[in-house]
């Protein structure tokens, strides 16, 4: 697995999803990817953070995000540490699909009987 795509790797994500935003560039599967980890909120938060300081990322994000949504991200975590709010975000998701699994199995085991 590329270090891109490692959830854990928040930082690296949204390094690199400023660097496409800032850029121009189209998408791909790498930069959706920074995205789908259970923490978008916190990529986009800090690409919203990012571009109060970098003119290009300021000009180009909504092009590239729903604009409601990361700015709501952006509202909902102020003042917070983002690489904390991911592994928080991140863990949350995981806890949730595990539960969603969990009750599927249970209803098929169910089902069975």
């Amino acid at each position: 697995m590329s270090a891109l795509n490692r959830p854990d790797n928040f930082a690296g994500r949204v390094n690199y999803a400023a660097q496409v935003i800032a850029a121009g560039r189209r998408t791909s599967r790498a930069f959706d990817n920074c995205f789908e980890n259970g923490d978008g909120d916190a990529v986009a938060a800090a690409i919203l953070r990012r571009a109060e300081r970098n003119q290009k990322i300021a000009d180009n994000w909504p092009r590239y995000l729903s604009r409601q949504t990361a700015q709501e991200a952006a509202e909902k975590l102020a003042g917070r540490d983002l690489t904390a709010e991911s592994a928080r975000l991140r863990a949350e998701s995981a806890a949730a699909w595990a539960e969603m699994l969990s009750r599927a199995h249970d209803k098929e085991s169910n089902d069975e009987n």
